[in-house]
């Protein structure tokens, strides 16, 4: 398993999950998505999860849900965590109850154990009734 530049901690490229370049959520998605080397279902998507993202973002405090912290006044994709992840349930991906704000930290803590915050196991088991009906 490759090491991170930064830390030297486990990492699934370059970077582990702290210290992997973070970037804002894009002001417009106009040039940004076709910038990138994606089809045109991989645009739709990404345009579709930040719109998502801001919807979210401009509704709720933005402070974290399990420690209270201010998490500032931009967007970062990092405060956003599915709590039933995209791949395993999709028809979740874009669910407003699904998603939680974290801080950095406190998602790099819930990435590497899923269970760590009673908040957030809670929710799950509310998301996971839900969805296997």
């Amino acid at each position: 398993m490759p090491q991170c530049k930064t830390c030297g901690k486990n990492a699934e490229s370059e970077y582990c999950f702290r210290h992997k370049p973070r970037k804002p959520l894009p002001k417009t998605s106009s040039g940004f998505t076709k910038k990138l080397d994606k089809s045109d279902e991989e645009i739709r998507k990404i345009s579709e999860m930040r719109e998502f993202f801001l919807q979210i973002w401009s509704k709720r405090s933005h402070h974290s849900e399990v420690s209270g912290r201010w998490l500032g006044k931009e967007p970062l994709t990092v405060f956003f965590h599915h709590i039933l992840s995209k791949e395993k349930y999709p028809q979740a991906s874009l669910d407003e109850e699904n998603i939680v704000l974290l801080t950095l930290e406190e998602h790099e803590q819930v990435e590497l154990d899923m269970y760590r915050y009673e908040e957030i196991n809670e929710q799950r088991k509310y998301l996971l009734n839900k969805y296997q009906k």
